[in-house]
């Protein structure tokens, strides 16, 4: 191809563009700002583009050839401006383009009336300047290749080369990406229909791409010495403009990456070396950061993990401004995904996942250990990326590799410190890798976890550990041996105790920590009695060491974990296992937990009544009466130094009655002084009404439901069903307690005390008061009707009768008329109760 050597001018003289712009800001005064002057030359550019472009259309329309090309030429001069930003110089390129597409369609049809495009294409190349000369030639290039009157290869030769004659950078650069994505489909590839023996090949298109790419690289490095940046704003900001045109380079690497006939062979032999080479060599920090995460992101994940070796080697040479670990990073979630999709093996190669991993892995460490100013959040997103490649890479055996990845990290954490908020994100986020791929007992065997771990600062550590175990209540999964108990609580220190000298603070936080923590304590289990024993004891044990403002929200769950044991205890067959906890064991470890929490302020209630239930379970689950003793006791000790108010005295004495009167292992002796210290209670009670009611409750100590008889299948209908009362004296089941003469006794007793709150209640006259004793009444009347239909023969119809006239009378007053409630209450209780008497 003959090419019209012509002088081009130097790019650097004043371009008339200047000199406007400096006329235009003398006369518009010195008050605008750059951004308005920018604005202002953008408008007259724009506007002078579509008056020339509406010559240069009129002209098409003419078939005028020379006026077309002269126009267009004026069009394309504005581009020779270099007082736009990139932004602002692409909007202008994009109005250009927009024409010169335009005109290219036109020199396309003009190819069928000239006899050969090589006349044209060298008629443009005598434009006055060198800028728009190579517009237009690029524009008639793609023409000339199209008609293929001359080979491919030879006219994006010639183009290449003589984009070299514009050397400013914004102007080059937008310059060479027109050239490219003029001639973006008529490179000579596998199919093009251009890749002819004569025309070229593939490595002709590559070469082409390959020599754009690094023109267009020199360029863009160019910009950052271009003008004075003597502040640290101004370096900023032009460090924004190049980041602006960083897409313009990048394109030739996407295209090269979809070339079909780019094979691998190729790409390792020509294409990665020329391209590390650029890369490597022109050492800025965001060219290298920008091309290499193009490189990685734009070829084929069979393409990296086939040239591992070299792409790894270039790493530690690239700038210590370049975020290495970023760029890690992604090459590994790249290859992860491959390898997990389940993608062959690059027999080209011959690399396996494993040996990649090996590579990646010690590559890791050289550039932790080459640049010890490593932010921290870039040391960990290294480990991140191995982590998760070591998932997706090794499916049997991932947890040891990940074990391995977080003993690195920590090891090169160690020194640094784990000190800011982003690095603490990072750190989490690789611990997080196991947690969420992993049941809790896997996690617990990764070694390395702990200690990366405990590098985090105290609310990071703390927030940590509260995932692991909001992680492990998600997934269920029990932790059934000692020694994981151990390893989980070591896991988990800072929401088991107090770390590095804090101590623990009544807040919204702990609470919601504790929660948790109580929760997961339900996940401490095994099928084996003596190792689920063991594993109580091991956590009763660490949790003394958390204060009590922890205790209260873990002991109650170990308590119910206590009982869940003695039911499994009891349910085995023989009562208990050959070798393993006795059931009085257990409810000695449980007595001692409940002392524990009875000892913490404001857990006297919890307390109170959890030793009621393992008094009920003592009694009926392992009939041991001296331990049943003993919870009663403590209850009743708690009952009278440390229940705090007139209301939760009431509740507690109710919860302590129902819970005597479902015991049957005590003997006389003991039962009875039970009954009587809670008969006693009530008697102490503020309010007579309340009184009233507590002996009432209290009389049912005195009479214990009969045993259902066994049904027809055998099955129980209810304790001990199959059973006729008495029951034998090796039970341990005691018969049930029934007398009536000591109901009687708490009745007549109940009835003195609700003629006692009728009498205060008149005294006092308050308003809706005097209904209320009433109530008591008829409360009174239904316990007579009870023992009467169970049979106690202390009580007669008769006795019935005389109770149900005394609360007639007392119903009948005027201020019980008007309390509807009362007297629907009454009525139905009345009807049952003269049912009783008609028997």
């Amino acid at each position: 191809i003959k090419c019209i050597e012509r002088p081009i001018a130097s790019t650097r003289s004043p371009d008339p563009s200047a000199s406007g712009i400096a006329t235009m800001h003398a006369s518009t005064g010195l008050g605008m700002s750059v951004a308005e002057v920018e604005a202002r030359c953008l408008a007259d550019a724009c506007a002078s583009v579509k008056k020339q472009a509406f010559y240069m259309n009129k002209a098409i329309e003419g078939d005028n050839l020379k006026d077309a090309l002269r126009y267009a030429a004026l069009l394309l001069g504005e581009l020779r401006t270099g007082e736009l930003q990139p932004q602002r110089y692409f909007e202008l390129y994009m109005q250009v383009f927009d024409h010169m597409a335009l005109l290219q369609s036109w020199f396309q049809e003009q190819s069928s009336k000239l006899n050969s495009l090589s006349e044209l294409y060298e008629r443009v190349q005598w434009a006055g300047n060198v800028l728009p000369r190579l517009y237009l030639l690029c524009t008639v290039g793609a023409c000339y290749i199209r008609s293929k009157q001359a080979p491919a290869k030879d006219i994006l030769r010639d183009m290449v080369e003589m984009c070299k004659g514009v050397q400013h950078p914004i102007r080059g650069l937008f310059l060479r990406a027109y050239l490219c994505q003029t001639v973006r489909g008529l490179l000579p590839d596998v199919g093009s229909g251009y890749d002819t023996p004569t025309g070229g090949t593939t490595t002709d298109a590559i070469e082409f791409l390959l020599q754009n790419f690094a023109e267009m690289n020199k360029l863009w490095v160019r910009m950052q010495h271009q003008g004075s940046a003597r502040s640290a704003a101004e370096r900023k900001a032009r460090d924004a403009e190049r980041q602006q045109l960083a897409d313009l380079v990048g394109k030739n690497l996407t295209y090269l990456s979809q070339l079909d006939g780019l094979d691998f062979d190729t790409y390792r032999g020509l294409v990665l070396p020329r391209v590390l080479e650029q890369v490597v060599g022109c050492r800025d920090d965001i060219a290298q950061q920008y091309l290499m995460q193009a490189l990685i992101q734009g070829f084929s994940d069979e393409f990296h993990l086939g040239t591992l070796e070299a792409l790894l080697g270039a790493v530690p040479q690239l700038q210590p401004g370049v975020r290495l670990a970023a760029l890690m990073a992604s090459l590994m979630e790249r290859l992860a995904r491959f390898v997990a999709a389940g993608a062959p093996t690059l027999q080209q190669s011959g690399r396996d996942s494993a040996a990649a991993f090996a590579a990646l892995r010690a590559s890791a460490a050289k550039v932790a250990k080459a640049h010890p100013d490593m932010a921290v959040a870039e040391v960990a997103m290294l480990h991140i990326g191995l982590a998760r490649f070591a998932e997706a890479v090794f499916p049997e055996d991932a947890l040891r590799h990940i074990d391995g990845v977080l003993g690195a990290c920590a090891d090169a954490l160690t020194e640094r410190g784990v000190r800011e908020a982003r690095g603490e994100a990072r750190v989490v986020e690789l611990l997080m890798v196991p947690v969420e791929a992993f049941d809790l007992s896997a996690v617990l065997r990764v070694q390395s976890f702990p200690r990366l771990m405990a590098l985090l600062p105290p609310d990071a550590y703390r927030d940590m550990a509260a995932g692991l175990v909001r992680s492990a209540l998600k997934r269920g999964v029990e932790v059934s041996t000692v020694a994981e108990v151990e390893l989980l609580l070591d896991f988990i220190r800072p929401l088991v105790q107090d770390v590095d000298g804090a101590t623990a603070e009544p807040c919204e936080d702990l609470d919601d920590e504790q929660s948790q923590m109580a929760r997961l304590v339900h996940l401490l289990h095994s099928p084996d009695p003596a190792e689920h024993f063991a594993i109580l004891q091991t956590a009763r044990t660490r949790f003394k060491e958390g204060g009590p403002l922890r205790a209260a929200h873990v002991l109650p769950p170990l308590a119910a974990a206590c009982l869940r044991l003695v039911r499994d205890i009891t349910s085995s067959a023989g009562g208990a296992p050959a070798a393993g906890p006795s059931v009085e064991e257990v409810l000695q470890f449980l007595h001692a937990v409940l002392v524990e929490l009875s000892d913490i302020p404001g857990q006297t209630q919890a307390a109170l009544g959890l030793l009621l239930v393992a008094a009920v379970a003592a009694s009926q689950e392992a009939r041991a009466d001296l331990i049943a003793y003993d919870f009663f006791e403590q209850a009743f000790l708690l009952y009278e130094e440390q229940v705090p108010d007139t209301r939760a005295e009431v509740a507690a004495l109710h919860d302590i009655v129902g819970a005597l009167q479902a015991c049957r292992v005590f003997d006389d002796d003991s039962r009875g002084a039970l009954a009587h210290k809670a008969t006693g209670f009530s008697a102490k009670l503020l309010k007579r009404g309340d009184q009233c009611r507590a002996v009432l409750a209290c009389s049912h100590l005195y009479w214990q439901p009969e045993d259902a008889p066994p049904t027809h299948s055998g099955e129980e209908g209810g304790e001990d069903a199959g059973n006729d009362a008495p029951q034998p004296a090796d039970s341990g089941r005691q018969p049930p307690v029934r007398d009536s003469t000591a109901v009687l006794v708490l009745l007549k007793r109940a009835l003195k005390l609700a003629s006692s709150a009728q009498q205060q209640a008149a005294r006092t006259a308050r308003a809706g008061g005097l209904s209320a004793p009433v109530w008591l009444y008829v409360d009174i009347l239904n316990e007579y009707a009870f023992y009467l239909r169970e049979g106690a023969s202390d009580i007669s119809p008769t006795t019935l009768h005389d109770v149900l006239e005394l609360v007639e009378g007392e119903v009948a007053s005027d201020a019980c008329q008007k309390d509807g409630p009362l007297l629907q209450y009454f009525t139905s209780s009345a009807a049952a109760a003269k049912a009783l008497i008609e028997k």
